[in-house]
């Protein structure tokens, strides 16, 4: 495709889909022409605030307008495999909002209905694309902290969102809706990125339901989770999560190399018996050109998946990147259900 600007139309108008909305039409590649949401107020609020033209109930209404290039799923999970493959079929670009599907096999079938159909394929996790983080993963390979061998996630949201129509997924167990799947998969994803996403091996994790809202077959989403993950080379990740939490510690991401180690988006050193700091000085690695004055949270990545489209980059996350986390993500979630070792 060539540079002309890209039409997007999103899917979902929730607090995902406005950001994805602002982010794109921040950006000199995409203009946001259409948006789908069954919810009437939330459908003609985001349309009025972001001067949306066309406004579809239903995202099929939206796939069958010819003015629409490329789409932005910000639904939930539980329908997701058929709207990406709806959305290929019709001919169009499609970035995935996490969680990516419920389990890794449908991210398969995504990418595979992704090569049959020749059209760009890309899954969100925005924080791959902040400039600094690709500082950082840069820094890692070119050896700055050595060999990367631990990760260590520890944080809070602090929010138990309502139980209704739009949320329901957020409450059942395995849909990844808990404090792991929709707020802390985000820093999961990252350092294991930042290690070098490392073949996964085995899963360990507990969950706690503190707050339960949903008493389906399922059972309660969790509120509280602690894992730990294997991968190849004896490397390893841990994390502890919560969305409630009455504890006012603070949050931790960081990845431990035999030379030193990744704290607080810089590298920490031991050295001549005292810790000493060092800036991250890499190269910028994706030029996203001019950027706005405020820069949205999702812009770098809905760039990118603009960048991706024009043939420039490629896709990231991408579908091999996706599936392999999502292998991740369930070994956790079933590795906690069932209180045993799973090996992936």
């Amino acid at each position: 495709m060539t540079n002309q600007t890209i039409r997007l139309g999103v899917v979902g108008c929730g607090w995902a889909g406005c950001q994805a909305i602002n982010a794109a039409n921040a950006t000199s590649r995409l203009n946001v022409v259409a948006i789908a949401e069954r919810d009437p107020t939330r459908r003609e609020q985001a349309g009025d605030d972001y001067a949306v033209p066309h406004r579809y109930v239903d995202y099929a209404e939206l796939l069958d307008d010819s003015a629409v290039d490329a789409v932005y799923l910000a639904t939930s999970p539980d329908g997701r495999l058929q709207q990406v493959l709806d959305t290929l079929a019709a001919g169009k670009h499609v970035l995935v909002q996490k969680p990516h599907a419920i389990r890794a096999p449908e991210i398969l079938e995504m990418e595979a209905a992704a090569q049959q159909s020749d059209k760009t394929l890309q899954f969100c996790y925005f924080m791959h694309h902040f400039p600094h983080n690709r500082q950082i993963r840069s820094a890692i390979r070119n050896g700055a902290i050595g060999d990367p061998f631990h990760a260590r996630v520890f944080g809070k949201y602090n929010f138990i969102p309502t139980l209704d129509a739009n949320s329901r997924w957020l409450h059942v167990y395995g849909q990844k809706g808990g404090s792991l799947g929709q707020h802390y998969s985000h820093e999961l994803n990252l350092t294991w990125w930042w290690m070098g996403c490392p073949k996964p091996i085995w899963a360990f994790a507990s969950k706690h339901v503190l707050y339960p809202q949903y008493d389906g077959p399922e059972g309660a989403a969790e509120d509280y989770f602690t894992g730990l993950l294997g991968c190849e080379g004896g490397k390893t990740i841990q994390i502890d999560c919560s969305r409630m939490s009455h504890s006012d510690s603070g949050s931790v991401v960081e990845l431990y190399g035999t030379t030193g180690a990744i704290t607080n988006g810089g590298i920490s050193r031991f050295k001549d018996g005292e810790f000493v700091r060092e800036p991250i000085d890499e190269p910028i690695e994706i030029d996203h050109g001019e950027l706005p004055e405020d820069v949205p949270v999702f812009y770098y990545e809905l760039n990118h998946f603009a960048m991706a489209i024009a043939g420039e980059v490629a896709p990231d996350v991408d579908a091999s990147n996706a599936y392999t986390f999502m292998q991740i993500l369930d070994a956790l979630y079933d590795s906690a259900k069932s209180g045993e070792k799973v090996y992936i």
